[in-house]
């Protein structure tokens, strides 16, 4: 979930600034055209069942095509063509290739390197490629590359990850860690800083600690403590913890201090997973956020804010408000994107001379500039306090969706956007544009129309970062 410099430095980290010299960025007045936003994305939510139960009996390769034929089989033609149950069914898929592409190792240090991890590496690429087969034969309307993990289980509560530079050299995607109480899941290319030039590696200490029990059982609530060279990684690692008998949507992992981290439930593993990028003592618990100016507003809307404020992405006010009719500034969809991603690194210092340590968006606005996510209008300002339009919005999360994760954009997006709005898309967006739309992140006014110079509300921006944080990790 780690947007690479690589991707944005042609192009999109000019768009912040460039779209100024065509007027996108208008006055706060201006904001609101004749068209009213309605909550009607194409999907945040699914309705298709996950039978986790299959993953149970998955032990090799062809008992997780057969445990992903009949999750297939179980969806409704339609579910097998929305946005939501598509992205579960290839969440589902993915969690079998993990479970069925493992090998053990009890060491106290795990080396994470081409020679332990080679073979295995291409077993699951070949695995993935085959469990996406049968999610396409059995009707499944897949609109990404699936994540092809290799999985070491170790019974060790307590052990030390060496991750090796030549690792990159291989067919290695995702490694994931299964520990008796906890998991750690991440890229190895990732890690290019930290591993490049060869040969270097990377330590990760992890390690269980002592904690509290579930109310009124003997049953621990897991508590990993995390050290990484400095204090902090360059991307970030997820870390998977069984929440137990409590409510997911409850619950959030946070850190010592208590700051929480971007977390979410996953159904297919039925774990609560974080995305974390520094050394702390890290454990979960239940976090309720209630804003008081959300009664009337809709559903889908609360449910959004509610859980992106739960877990640190979006933010109110001092007095319990949230505001959701606001323009969205560009510090403020920065700093939402950066802690959707997880990509926060508090090490880094703004280049930008608006942008001090007392602004609330600092480290997201730096940790955005240096990974080439946004520049300035110029070298010494960021100019934050503007407002950000529907195109920039859409445009960078169709980016997301594309070189982040993997999904494929529609084959011809001009005639595909046609069929979507009475109006005209810009032309250099259409890519992006479309996908978003594809995938449900995109919210329709009720004239129909696209409407790219537009301004978008706070309440309308927690809806859309919903719908991508639902397809994290």
């Amino acid at each position: 979930m780690v947007i690479i410099k690589r991707i944005w430095k042609h192009g999109l980290c000019a768009l912040l600034s460039a779209c100024v010299a065509v007027g996108i960025l208008q006055t706060r007045d201006m904001a609101f055209g004749p068209g009213i936003s309605v909550y009607d994305a194409v999907s945040v939510d699914g309705s298709a069942v996950l039978h986790t139960e299959y993953l149970t009996a998955v032990d090799g390769p062809e008992s997780a095509f057969e445990a992903v034929s009949r999750q297939a089989n179980s969806m409704s033609d339609e579910q097998k063509r929305n946005p939501a149950d598509v992205n579960q069914a290839v969440l589902f898929a993915e969690t079998a290739v993990a479970a069925a592409v493992r090998k053990t190792d009890n060491a106290p240090v795990i080396h994470i390197s081409k020679d332990t991890l080679s073979a295995l590496t291409e077993t699951a690429k070949e695995v993935r490629d085959r469990a996406a087969q049968v999610l396409s034969d059995g009707g499944v309307a897949v609109t990404r590359t699936l994540s092809a993990t290799a999985t070491v289980e170790t019974s060790a509560s307590a052990f030390t990850l060496v991750i090796h530079s030549d690792i990159l050299d291989t067919a290695a995607d995702k490694i994931r860690v299964d520990a008796p109480e906890f998991s750690i899941t991440f890229r190895p290319d990732d890690f290019r800083a930290e591993l490049r030039p060869a040969p270097r590696t990377l330590s990760i200490a992890v390690a269980m600690t002592p904690g509290e029990y579930e109310p009124g059982t003997t049953v621990p609530i897991p508590r990993v403590k995390i050290e990484v060279p400095d204090g902090q990684l360059s991307a970030p690692l997820t870390l998977s913890l069984n929440p137990g008998s409590n409510e997911p949507s409850t619950l959030s992992v946070y850190g010592a201090a208590g700051k929480s981290a971007a977390s979410k439930y996953n159904p297919a593993s039925r774990t609560l997973d974080a995305c974390l990028n520094a050394s702390d003592v890290y454990t979960f618990g239940k976090r309720n956020v209630y804003f008081t100016d959300l009664t009337e507003k809709d559903r889908k809307v609360r449910t959004a804010v509610e859980t992106l404020a739960r877990v640190n992405v979006v933010y109110g006010y001092p007095d319990h408000t949230f505001h959701p009719e606001r323009a969205v500034t560009r510090s403020e969809f920065v700093a939402f994107v950066m802690r959707t991603l997880g990509r926060v690194n508090n090490s880094l210092k703004s280049p930008f001379v608006d942008v001090t340590e007392e602004n609330g968006c600092y480290h997201e606005v730096a940790s955005a500039y240096y990974y080439g996510i946004i520049k300035g209008y110029d070298e010494e300002h960021f100019c934050g306090d503007k407002l950000i339009s529907k195109t920039q919005i859409y445009t960078i999360l169709g980016r997301i969706l594309e070189n982040e994760m993997g999904y494929w954009p529609p084959e011809n997006p001009a005639e595909y956007l046609k069929e979507e709005f009475t109006d005209t898309v810009d032309e250099w967006a259409q890519s992006e544009i479309a996908l978003a739309v594809r995938e449900g992140l995109v919210i329709r006014q009720s004239d129909g129309a696209f409407a790219g110079l537009q301004m978008m509300d706070r309440g309308d921006v927690a809806l859309i970062i919903y719908g991508l944080y639902q397809r994290l990790y």
